[in-house]
């Protein structure tokens, strides 16, 4: 079975946070399990804004940029954030939630690191997942999961429409499976 990935991919400098947010909204909204990861930053809009990432099932918040100072240059990434994240998105993958939400295919993913395993770990599951990708990142998502996935333009209404879609079809087959194995119990024995 093919993975239900969907990639919203978005330009350098637009990154689609408010819109996952929306999605994610109305999703739980209307009673969709919805778990994972969001991104949002301190509100500031400045240059070098510290980010946070947001467990979707508790509201808890972790900063994942250090705060180095003006004049500080380099990667400000707090690896003790992304850790903590990590450990929050595999506790939501446990919980099988309808629709995984994790926060962006970065660099430290491209790298094999950061959030990464929480992406396999989903796709693994067979949950349906929607992970933001920056499209200089195309590449290095390709030489991890090959051309799989939806790829979508940060839309709320489309990527809503992705998720809900995945979510009636996951609620069909697990119906259907709970169905068959009411019906196994009933079958005459073969040769009888």
């Amino acid at each position: 079975m093919k993975p239900a990935i969907c990639l919203v991919t978005y330009d350098r400098g637009q990154p689609p946070d408010a819109i996952l947010a929306e999605v994610v909204r109305r999703l739980t909204g209307s009673a969709v399990r919805v778990g994972g990861l969001l991104q949002s930053d301190d509100g500031t809009a400045a240059p070098g804004a510290t980010l946070f990432l947001q467990d979707i099932g508790s509201g808890r918040r972790v900063r994942i940029f250090e705060e180095r100072g003006p004049a500080a240059r380099g990667c400000r990434l707090a690896s003790y954030g992304l850790a903590e994240a990590a450990a929050w998105l595999d506790a939501a993958i446990e919980t099988r939630p309808e629709v995984v939400f994790v926060n962006r295919f970065g660099r430290e993913e491209a790298a094999g690191r950061g959030l990464l395993s929480g992406i396999a770990t989903a796709v693994v599951a067979g949950l349906p997942l929607v992970v933001p990708l920056d499209r200089t990142l195309l590449t290095a998502w390709d030489g991890f999961a090959g051309d799989v996935g939806a790829r979508l333009p940060p839309n709320p209404d489309g990527i809503e429409a992705w998720c809900r879609a995945r979510t009636v079809a996951s609620t069909f087959v697990s119906g259907c499976e709970e169905a068959l194995e009411g019906v196994k119990g009933d079958a005459p024995a073969r040769g009888a």
